[in-house]
């Protein structure tokens, strides 16, 4: 692949978005059909927190720090590179706009901006903020768009009581269509971002990546009304889109992960490999992109929800690993099992743990293997405390 350390990096966040909704949205549809689309990426953590942490690092939550909604402070800065910093070693004028300063790592970046949900125009100051970097040699941004995730704050999480949790998991229809109607601003948004590189003749030598950092529920599992409660796949499954210029689009089918993003940016400007960066645990997405015999990755996923029936902010405690197109999931609090078949039960109804099947022993070993890797303590693993 060639070289593109003299692009340009825009890295957008549609925060919460359903990979099954991109179809809906004619811009993005149009993009993921004129890119390198990965179809199969899946993230490592379903919350916000410990997922962009995990982009920005290469690394699962558990190795950087971020494991918990109440571990927001404990990025392990000192030890870790972050992708800005990854970029600034190229030339790159770094720059973020995001929600909260505890998203993200803060180190590498030369400037740091925070906007105020409750106020912003998305499409105004993210358009503006391009328009001032286009005159920089060349930039990162990082952009949070959280229209999607704004609205079902308001909607659903604020409105919560025992009577609106029970309407919700009756409700997957409205919960549905609720959803859909947040679609036409994406879109917008995606849109007036992809024009203004055009109009500000830029867009040929600007790389854009658009990703969700985890889905979100519309009622499907009883328990979860938002995400990071569990790790079913309408929250870990989520997409990525580079848009290149003048690359064949292609859609990549192999199951990949979120931490694969850092590694692949790096190899694409020439930082990545080195062995200041031999603690990344991500794999650079090229092989994937050049090679059709390419594998399927293992995906590891760790979460602990902020509420129920099992929270846990402090420490995650539900787990699964994923490959062969099965699914093992780990809940460590009550010590509970499932195992999917995702070829023939996609919306994971039906539980064959209790069937025994001898292959469940093989997804236990690799469980155990990502649990030990990452040093993370729970019932099963044998990491000592």
């Amino acid at each position: 692949m060639n070289s593109f350390k003299d692009y340009n990096i825009i890295l957008i966040n549609i925060d919460g978005f359903r990979k099954d909704k991109i179809d809906y949205c004619p811009t993005l549809k149009h993009l993921k059909e004129n890119s390198y689309y990965f179809s199969k990426m899946n993230t490592v953590a379903p919350y916000t927190f410990a997922s962009l942490h995990s982009i920005f690092t290469g690394m699962y939550p558990s190795t950087h720090g971020v494991n918990g909604y109440y571990n927001i402070f404990e990025f392990k800065k000192d030890e870790i590179t972050s992708l800005p910093e990854l970029l600034k070693k190229s030339g790159h004028y770094t720059v973020c706009d995001i929600i909260s300063e505890v998203v993200i790592p803060k180190q590498g970046f030369d400037e740091w901006n925070v906007f105020d949900e409750k106020s912003i125009d998305f499409i105004s100051r993210h358009t503006e903020l391009i328009k001032k970097l286009s005159k920089k040699e060349k930039f990162f941004l990082f952009l949070h768009y959280t229209e999607v995730h704004k609205h079902l704050v308001r909607e659903i999480i604020q409105k919560a009581n025992q009577e609106s949790n029970d309407k919700f998991f009756e409700s997957k229809e409205e919960n549905n269509k609720r959803f859909d109607s947040y679609l036409p601003n994406c879109d917008n948004y995606v849109k007036a971002i992809l024009s203004s590189l055009k109009e500000l003749e830029i867009d040929d030598k600007t790389m854009v990546i658009f990703f969700a950092d985890h889905g979100t529920s519309i009622g499907e599992k009883k328990g979860e009304k938002f995400y990071g409660v569990y790790t079913y796949d309408y929250t870990i499954n989520v997409f990525s889109i580079f848009h290149i210029p003048n690359i064949e689009s292609k859609i990549i089918e192999k199951q990949c992960r979120t931490i694969d993003i850092f590694p692949t940016i790096g190899e694409m400007i020439g930082q990545y490999p080195t062995s200041n960066l031999k603690n990344v645990q991500g794999e650079s997405l090229i092989p994937l992109i050049e090679n059709t015999n390419s594998k399927d990755r293992e995906v590891f996923v760790e979460t602990g929800g902020l509420y129920g029936p099992w929270p846990s902010p402090n420490k995650h405690n539900v787990f699964c690993i994923k490959f062969e197109d099965h699914k093992l999931i780990y809940n460590d609090t009550p010590q509970t099992w499932e195992f999917y078949d995702l070829q023939n039960d996609p919306n994971e109804d039906k539980n064959l743990y209790d069937q025994k099947l001898p292959k469940i022993e093989k997804y236990k070993e690799r469980l155990l293997f990502y649990l030990n890797q990452n040093k993370i303590v729970t019932n099963i693993s044998h990491v000592k405390n």
